[in-house]
């Protein structure tokens, strides 16, 4: 069993007790439970395992209920007469109708009870039932027991008719966009390979398991004949998808034969989880929408392998160039911040999260910190007290005279710590009730949209200034944690605001308000959004100071940069004249590649110089401004 796989179970046999780290919560995690074997009703409307797609409400699947979007008003009214038919049977299992074709689900996406819920299917062709998982149209919404579309053109054609019928073949199937293999299987398969068939399908296969613990997978759905081959694979992201083949460990364990994140550099470790809190292509040939070598097709290692070297990014980011729109892009938010490479220590993301346990997002439940006396004292964490952001924040920066013995013993240093925060925030202190002074709140605002408008959290650890807002249209901070709401909104009307828009009068108006107190010349925080934000994963080589874009502009451009080694940095412009007419960057910076925005909306037409200057490094550039 050499270097082999050996499944999650065999892992958590020894991994069970606080001595070698319980590690069973990971079992309640969208780790094991992303996707879920759904061959039969034995776990209808239960979370993390069964069919959960309720729209009623009558405590029914809607599989059981014979759901048929034909009949009602939903988001598939534009595809009747031909719109989804759900059904059940114990002889059929779940189906899905599309016209005159009846595809069987296989795995559900999702069921976590928390956020979604899509459906795998095989499709049923002339020549049979497809090699490839493929995702339906219908996504349910389990926050507002809503139904939305996923990628219906994957489906439909563009005059709203099904592409599939009983006529279908299977290279009619290959050809749909929605492929478990092709699209999902890099975070949801563990010990992953992939192969094509002669028809142009490709085909997902996982780890198996070992034998002596089968019948501990009798209650769980995360294995699964992915292939059709007759074996077990590992679906999900199992123990083995981070910390390599257990076969060697399961057989003499010692913590050499096995990876230990712990015992990784920053980088190393943070690019693990890199590999699927990202979005983007294969490289070199985009062929999958995961991180793989499609050149050698082969998977990525964990601890070897860098996610820039082998995916792209594509996140789809704000006009600002920093933030996210679209979710799963954590690992790219996070090292677009200063974290990664953070004065006081380079974060992990372990530093927070846990996949281990079972708390909402495996945000970590205790951290052991140094005491004033260089003790190790033991710190229970929680995000909405912060004591988890205290836990390390504490003895330094603004908040250098909380020790970490009162965040050890929080409940009995409540005042002292909300006292000194609150001069930091300036808002009161109260994590446990409305939310203001929450960390989080402020600096990991929800920007990005999963099952509803902006239900994921920014990574950037920004606290997004309202100038953005106006600047490009985009959601604030202050706006979506709190300013909004009734009694905090200054008296503007919100009432008939598009929630997913951002230029309306009302949001204009509040960025207003709010630039009076965070902004160029705010009374808390003087910002103006010639700010600088990180934009690239990896250390440059070289410096250099690139091209302005758009140039000419009006009223505002941005200013890429690199800088090869950490240092002091200048970015100024200067009118023809040669005087300074704004100084964009003039601080102590980290290696990087960055980016300034800058809104010349005081300055008259006309050309101007930007120079930047980084130690002996010097190098200036022409742009125009025209109005």
């Amino acid at each position: 069993m050499a270097n082999d796989y050996v499944g999650p179970e065999k892992c958590l046999m020894c991994h069970n007790n606080p001595a070698l780290g319980d590690m069973t919560g990971w079992r309640t995690s969208m780790h094991a439970n992303g996707y879920s074997v759904v061959l039969d009703d034995s776990h209808t409307m239960q979370d993390l395992y069964g069919i959960i797609n309720d729209y009623d409400q009558n405590q029914i699947d809607d599989f059981h209920d014979g759901l048929d979007f034909n009949t009602i008003s939903s988001v598939f009214n534009q595809y009747k007469p031909n719109a989804p038919v759900l059904a059940y049977s114990a002889e059929n299992g779940y189906t899905i109708t599309i016209g005159n074709a009846t595809h069987r689900v296989y795995l559900t996406y999702g069921g976590s009870g928390l956020y979604k819920q899509r459906y795998g299917v095989k499709i049923n062709t002339a020549e049979g039932e497809s090699k490839d998982i493929y995702i339906s149209p219908i996504q349910f919404n389990e926050k507002t027991h809503q139904y939305v579309l996923y990628h219906p053109d994957a489906w439909y054609d563009e005059s709203s008719q099904p592409k599939y019928s009983t006529a279908s073949t299977l290279a009619d199937a290959a050809g749909n966009s929605r492929s478990l293999a092709k699209g999902c299987s890099g975070c949801h398969v563990t010990g992953l390979t992939l192969d094509q068939t002669t028809n142009g399908e490709w085909v997902a296969h996982g780890a198996g398991i070992d034998p002596t613990t089968a019948a501990f997978y009798a209650d769980k759905s995360n294995i699964f004949d992915l292939d059709g081959d007759g074996d077990i694979d590992q679906i999900n992201t199992g123990c083995e998808q981070c910390h390599g083949m257990g076969g060697d460990h399961a057989s003499a364990p010692s913590k050499t034969n096995i990876i230990n994140p712990d015992d990784l550099s920053t980088e190393q470790a943070n690019n693990i989880c890199g590999m699927c809190h990202s979005r983007g292509k294969s490289l070199p040939n985009g062929t999958f929408s995961f991180p793989y070598h499609d050149d050698t097709m082969t998977s990525w290692t964990p601890g070897v392998d860098l996610v820039a070297d082998i995916y792209s990014d594509g996140g789809g980011y704000w006009g600002d160039g920093v933030n996210s729109k679209k979710h799963h892009q954590q690992f790219y938010d996070f090292y677009k911040s200063e974290k990664p490479t953070f004065k006081y220590h380079q974060v992990r993301c372990s530093e927070c999260h846990d996949v281990h346990n079972t708390v909402k997002h495996h945000i970590k439940a205790s951290v052991v910190e140094t005491d004033s006396l260089d003790n190790e004292i033991i710190i229970t964490t929680e995000n909405d007290n912060n004591t988890l952001c205290l836990s390390c924040h504490a003895t330094h920066g603004d908040f250098a005279s909380i020790p970490v013995e009162w965040v050890a013993d929080y409940a009995n240093h409540v005042q002292e710590i909300g006292a000194i925060v609150s001069e930091h925030t300036n808002h009161p202190y109260d994590p446990d009730g409305s939310g203001a002074s929450r960390c989080s709140k402020c600096h990991m605002p929800k920007v990005a949209k999963s099952a509803i408008a902006y239900d994921i959290h920014s990574h950037t650890f920004e606290p997004i200034p309202p100038q953005k807002t106006l600047l490009y249209n985009m959601p604030s901070a202050c706006a979506v944690s709190c300013h909004m709401k009734d009694d905090l909104n200054f008296g503007i009307d919100f009432s008939n605001d598009n929630l997913t828009k951002w230029d309306e009068p009302s949001d204009i108006a509040l960025a207003d308000t709010l630039m009076k107190y965070y902004g160029p010349d705010g009374k808390w925080w003087q910002l103006d959004v010639t700010s600088v934000d990180r934009i690239a994963v990896d250390i440059p080589q070289d410096f250099s100071l690139l091209q302005n874009y758009p140039n000419p502009f009006n009223p505002t451009t941005v200013i890429p940069f690199k800088t090869a080694s950490n240092g002091f940095v200048t970015l100024k412009v200067y009118n023809v004249q040669g005087q300074i007419v704004a100084t964009l960057v003039n601080k102590e910076m980290s290696a990087g590649s960055y980016q300034v925005v800058m809104d010349g909306y005081n300055l008259p037409s006309g050309v101007y110089f930007y120079k930047l200057k980084v130690g002996d490094y010097v190098q200036t550039n022409k742009m125009m401004l025209m109005k």
